[in-house]
C-alpha cells in the first residue's frame, strides 16, 4: 500500500494493474488506416500521461479505477482523430510524449514498456485480432473497458442477456489463451 499523499506513487499502483489491459485494448483499437497514424504502443504512453495528468480529477466513490482509465484512453483517441483531421498529416505523438515525459513517474512509463515488451500478451493480443468483429467489440467493451452488460448491449444493438450470454460464450472459448484470467475484466 502506497501513502495517500504520493499521487505518483498512488497512479503507479491502479495503473499497473490495468497495464496490460491497456495495451492489448491499443493493439486491438489501432488497426488498419488508424495504424498508419499512430503506433499502440505511443497510444499507450499518451493514455499513461493523460490519465496521470488528470488523476486528481479520479473519485473512487464514483467509479472503478479500470472504467475511468478506458474513459481517458478513449478520449485520447477521439483527440487523435480530431487532429489528424485537422492536420490531414501524420501525429507526432513520441515527439510529444518525448517532451512531457517528466511529468510521468517514472515507473508508470515503465511498465507501460514492460507490458509492450511480454510475449503472451502478443500471443493473446494476435489471437483475439482474430476473432470475427462483434467479438472482438464485446471483448474490448466488456473485458478490457469493463462496460457494464447493459452499455455493451446498446452498442451492440442487442438485448443485455444476448450480451450477457455471449460474453460467457467468448470467455469459455478464450479460457486457454494466455493472461485472459488476469487480463480481462472480471465479472
Amino acid at each position: 500500500m502506497v501513502a495517500d499523499d504520493d499521487p505518483g506513487a498512488r497512479f503507479s499502483e491502479h495503473y499497473t494493474e490495468v497495464a496490460p489491459a491497456l495495451f492489448a485494448w491499443a493493439r486491438l483499437k489501432v488497426l488498419g488506416p488508424l495504424r498508419d497514424l499512430a503506433d499502440p504502443e505511443d497510444l499507450v504512453q499518451e493514455v499513461c500521461f493523460q490519465a496521470y495528468r488528470s488523476f486528481d480529477r479520479w473519485d473512487p466513490a464514483r467509479g472503478a479505477f479500470r472504467p475511468w482509465l478506458f474513459g481517458v484512453a478513449n478520449h485520447v483517441v477521439q483527440m487523435l482523430l480530431r487532429k489528424v483531421a485537422r492536420a490531414h498529416a501524420r501525429l507526432g505523438v513520441v515527439q510529444r510524449l518525448a517532451s512531457q515525459a517528466g511529468a510521468v513517474p517514472a515507473q508508470a512509463t515503465t511498465i507501460s514498456r514492460r507490458v509492450a515488451r511480454d510475449e503472451g500478451l502478443l500471443l493473446f493480443v494476435e489471437r483475439v485480432t482474430g476473432l470475427p468483429e462483434d467479438d472482438r467489440r464485446l471483448l474490448v467493451w466488456r473485458g478490457l473497458e469493463g462496460l457494464r452488460h447493459a452499455d455493451v448491449a446498446e452498442l451492440l444493438g442487442v438485448t443485455e442477456e444476448t450480451a450477457m450470454k455471449r460474453w460467457t460464450r467468448l470467455r469459455e472459448r478464450l479460457a486457454g489463451v494466455p493472461l485472459v484470467a488476469g487480463l480481462l475484466d472480471g465479472s
